[in-house]
């Protein structure tokens, strides 16, 4: 198993070579840049390494086919521009002449299903996306040989192949550009198929090459979260025991994301209903759901919504018995820059959001490095996890998976009409993918999602996200745990608490770290308390307000229930 990478070039590092050492950085394999002219003194074995380079330049790199045995275990090439020249270079690696490299017009992709130990969640996709000029495909009869096996393809000619070339797989992505991670991403979701073959066969490489070492999600948690309704036994075109007979039928959970201005509004035999622990969860949905009411920048006015929502929401608990997760779900998908930090100070958990840039994005900007993490946390340190619709595709929950992310499901009350049928064929088709999805309480998912690796000294390091973490040692003896977890001010943590023992916390780069020795088996909790920002007086509001904000809500459930 390779433990690092040599990105090789010709002398000066192109834009490909550059992106892929982001990508590399982003899932913590070490790397370093080497000329190929420099490989083979500067480098005296390759037994533990892999390379990335261009074609060409690799092909410079590497001694010759009869010194084969001195070729590092993996390798991935891309082309460059010049196609003559990287097909040249193909052929001097492979040993195979009749390979040839073509233009690619057409846009069918298709991930073979057969490569699922590389492919991951991916394995057997197929779907329809923008080809650049930058793509090329393999053809030729050299194709047919045993050697080479096909990854992804887009019109049946490979663009991402294996070849096998003695002791050594050759992975071969014939786009020749790598997707840049530090561009701003798009004003509403992340769609990777804008970029697919820029992205997707490196991940794979990574993901699968360096398992041992990369970055990984300590499982892959799901939830279906619905937006707005009341509870109450049917809103709108969902009807809630359906859609809990469905849940146990079919293995899935449900959050509801609900408006902390109808505390008052659920009945005793709701109450019972949704009280049971049958897979309903339930968090936090704005606070009035007046419009952009979490876009704004005031943080006065921040403040006074996020604390009015949780103590309505603290109400309805104590009255209803419904116990809710301290998770911002954000009315019409907007917040502010200044949001987040703000939700943080007040005992939030997180949020989940399907819009992935603040309204006030001048003083801000969402990169793909950020929506590729298991949550965005470039706003005051809080996470934002993302949560896709399933119109976003199969193929965009299938490369959420592969990077490790959870898999969220957002929805409003017209995707459970007929009977739910909608929502259990997303359900089966996720149940399909080539991965394991544990499905649970919206709370219970993002408290066990973080990135994990294994150390030298065999103990785990682990990256937190939300202000919550339950780990479970998975081996069978003590192991050293060491946590990270983002903070830009250390002043602004009250205290962190870890169960079971006593908690000993360092502030370090940008970073707080809690080292901990934990039993085999057994699970660790760990809590980041912090402290409010400035008190801030709650601010009564007026009567022509309460009235619009009823009125407001009256029409909308009208909508829901009647025109709908």
């Amino acid at each position: 198993m390779s433990r690092k990478v040599l990105i090789v070039h010709n002398g000066t590092q192109e834009t490909a070579h550059i992106h892929a050492a982001r990508i590399l950085d982003f899932f913590g394999v070490p790397w370093s840049a080497l000329r190929a002219d420099e490989v083979a003194n500067a480098v005296g074995s390759l037994n533990d390494v892999a390379m990335i380079g261009s074609i060409d330049a690799l092909a410079a790199a590497l001694p010759t086919q009869a010194r084969r045995d001195r070729w590092p275990a993996a390798l991935f090439a891309f082309p460059v521009e010049d196609r003559v020249r990287s097909q040249a270079a193909l052929q001097r690696i492979s040993g195979a002449s009749d390979i040839e490299l073509k233009h690619c017009t057409a846009g069918q992709i298709r991930v073979l299903l057969e490569m699922g130990d590389l492919a991951g969640p991916m394995a057997g996709l197929e779907f329809t996306a923008r080809i650049g000029e930058e793509v090329c495909v393999l053809a030729g009869n050299g194709l047919h040989s045993s050697r080479i096996a096909s990854i992804i393809t887009v019109d049946g000619d490979p663009a991402f192949a294996r070849l096998e070339i003695g002791p050594t797989m050759l992975f071969f992505s014939a786009c020749a550009e790598i997707v840049n991670i530090d561009d701003p991403v798009g004003p509403h979701y992340y769609d990777i198929k804008d970029h697919f073959l820029g992205a997707v066969p490196l991940v794979m490489f990574v993901k699968s090459v360096f398992r041992e070492i990369a970055w990984r999600e300590q499982e892959l948690g799901a939830c279906l979260i619905v937006d707005d309704p009341l509870l109450k036994p049917r809103y709108g075109r969902c009807d809630f025991k359906i859609l809990r007979e469905s849940m146990q039928q079919h293995g899935f959970t449900t959050n509801i994301s609900f408006i902390p201005w109808n505390w008052r509004r659920t009945s005793r035999s709701a109450a019972q209903f949704f009280a049971e622990k049958d897979g309903f969860s339930v968090s936090i949905h704005g606070c009035d759901h007046t419009k952009a009411e979490f876009g704004d920048t005031a943080v006065s006015s921040l403040q006074n919504k996020a604390k009015l929502a949780m103590s309505r929401m603290e109400k309805h608990e104590a009255r209803t018995g419904i116990h809710h997760d301290r998770i911002m779900v954000f009315p019409q998908g907007v917040f502010s820059s200044v949001c987040p930090e703000v939700l943080k100070s007040f005992g939030y958990a997180g949020a989940v959001n399907t819009e992935t840039v603040p309204v006030d994005v001048h003083g801000a900007s969402t990169q793909i490095r950020d929506v590729w993490d298991v949550a965005i946390t470039r706003y005051g340190g809080f996470p934002i996890f993302t949560r896709r619709y399933a119109h976003h595709g199969l193929e965009n929950f299938a490369f959420d998976l592969l990077l490790g992310k959870p898999c969220l499901i957002v929805s409003h009350h017209e995707f459970f009409k007929e009977n739910c049928q909608a929502v259990v064929e997303l359900i089966e088709k996720l149940r399909k993918l080539n991965c394991r999805l544990h499905w649970r309480s919206l709370g219970e998912v993002l408290r066990r999602a973080c990135s994990i690796r294994r150390v030298e000294t065999g103990g785990f390091e682990i990256r937190m996200y939300g202000s919550e973490l339950l780990f479970l040692n998975p081996m069978s003896e003590e192991v050293d745990v060491r946590i990270r977890k983002r903070e830009r001010r250390r002043d602004a943590v009250a205290q962190v608490k870890c169960t079971p023992g006593i908690t000993k916390s360092h502030y370090l780069a940008g970073e707080i770290v809690v080292n901990r020795r934990l039993d085999p088996r057994k699970e660790l909790k760990v809590e980041f308390e912090y402290k409010e920002l400035a008190p801030v007086e709650m601010v009564r509001r007026s009567r022509s307000f309460e009235v619009s904000v009823a009125l407001r809500r009256i029409l909308s459930e009208a909508r829901d229930e009647y025109l709908a």
